[in-house]
């Protein structure tokens, strides 16, 4: 029975260590090449990034909520990113809100809004929240807030940090609101694709 326990640890930790060695390599890809970015429907991006995470979400019993506005122009706003690592972002930010919920009223929503500058897409959860101290520090590469609950999920410490790249290759950033016992809220601002027509 030990020997099986034993040899299970193992697995596990052979693929987190593999899970690793592919976001190390995702982070040094990204900083090594230029992509091209494509006109994309809000609506449909985010609809598309909904649906790929509901099924975790409801294994878990989360209530998961998508927000969807409009752009400033009264139509639906065309966003101007990499559609395959935007949602790369999105996944690994809803995926961590996941992890936060440590309650029976477990609730993450995803929300997309039109800015003045932009259109905001944000990330929202009622979980276990993050300490002021620790903000500063949470995108930085193989830093974990709880490193044992996190390497427990199979987590490396390169979420975020691989989130925070791919962010700045859209010209935007990573900001958090958290507070401990009550959630966080991570935003960041995609700039709409231009030549729209004016309703």
């Amino acid at each position: 029975e030990q020997t099986v326990l034993l040899a299970n640890q193992i697995v596990q930790e052979g693929k987190r260590l593999e899970a690793m060695s592919k976001k190390l390599m995702e982070l040094t890809v990204l900083k090594h090449q230029d992509f091209q970015m494509r006109r994309v429907s809000a609506k449909a991006f985010l609809t598309s990034v909904y649906d790929t995470v509901f099924p975790a979400m409801e294994g878990e019993h989360i209530r998961f909520i998508a927000r969807i506005q409009e752009g400033r122009l009264c139509i639906e706003p065309d966003l101007k990113l990499e559609p395959d690592l935007m949602k790369t972002v999105c996944i690994n930010l809803l995926d961590n809100a996941r992890k936060a919920i440590d309650s029976d009223d477990g609730q993450v929503i995803l929300s997309g809004k039109a800015l003045e500058d932009g259109y905001e897409i944000s990330v929202e959860d009622n979980g276990q929240g993050i300490p002021a101290s620790e903000l500063s520090k949470i995108s930085d590469a193989f830093y974990m807030v709880d490193k044992a609950q996190a390497r427990g999920r199979g987590g490396a410490g390169l979420g975020l940090a691989l989130c925070k790249e791919i962010v700045e290759i859209h010209h935007s950033e990573l900001k958090f609101r958290s507070r401990p016992g009550e959630g966080t809220c991570v935003r960041f601002v995609i700039k709409e694709a231009e030549d729209r027509d004016v309703c």
